[in-house]
């Protein structure tokens, strides 16, 4: 079992989808990059790097941009992980009152909402079920070789491997030593097409997937996850 500290901002602006990475970027031009080292990804066992030693190449984010739904607005929403969810907290509750430019339009960086909690995560005898939405699961050559897949039994399996790293990749960025061959189950396709981001299209995938590790929901998996792509949710329902 892990303890994982948590922390959810929910900005007050209304906010198209689309505009998550512009946005992101704006907030983090504003913020002058990674105040206190808030952003900076973790070295190995999720110790932060710091001074000279630089993060490990596609380090795990420990903060990510997302949506959140609220009616028929769309708002976005920082989730941060780890020690400095205090300092983060600080950072925004300072700043209240601005506002950056998205797009040639002003947003907000007022808070509505502001939710801090520990979460344990750990490994279960029972698989939990999960819905995985932007799973931007492939990197250029991944993608090449993803393409040269013929059937869909063959497809899933690949993505399964690729899905299985992206879970260990959380795991060790918040300290959480697995001591078994972590597998997933009965994944399902539901949705796959491209999805923009700015000029760039990512092929990406909304998911169903059993596995038994008990996850914090809205936390990102796969790749360009600070940027609110591949975040998961618990499947309250299940998949037959």
């Amino acid at each position: 079992m892990q303890r994982l500290s948590l922390l959810r901002l929910t900005f007050e602006t209304e906010i198209n989808p689309w505009e998550v990475p512009a946005f992101q970027a704006a907030v983090a031009d504003y913020l002058g990059g990674n105040p206190e080292g808030l952003f900076e990804p973790p070295g190995p066992a999720g110790v932060p790097a710091t001074g000279n030693r630089p993060a490990p190449l596609f380090a795990y984010p420990l903060a990510q941009f997302k949506m959140r739904r609220n009616h028929t607005r769309w708002q976005p929403l920082l989730l941060c992980l780890g020690a400095k969810v205090a300092q983060a907290l600080k950072v925004f509750q300072n700043i209240q009152d601005t506002k950056v430019m998205v797009n040639g339009r002003p947003y907000s960086l007022n808070i509505t909402e502001a939710k801090a909690y520990n979460f344990d995560c750990r490994a279960g005898e029972q698989p939990y079920s999960y819905n995985l939405f932007k799973y931007q699961a492939l990197n250029p050559k991944n993608y090449r070789l993803y393409q040269q897949l013929d059937g869909e039994r063959e497809k899933k399996q690949f993505l399964e491997r690729l899905l299985v790293n992206h879970l260990l990749t959380f795991a060790r960025a918040v300290g959480w030593e697995l001591d078994f061959q972590l597998e997933v189950q009965n994944l399902h396709i539901m949705n796959e097409k491209p999805v923009s981001c700015g000029a760039i299209k990512y092929h990406c995938f909304d998911l169903n997937f059993r596995c038994p590790l008990l996850l914090p929901e809205f936390i990102g998996l796969g790749n360009a996850v600070a940027k609110g792509f591949g975040v998961v949710r618990l499947d309250r329902r299940g998949l037959s």
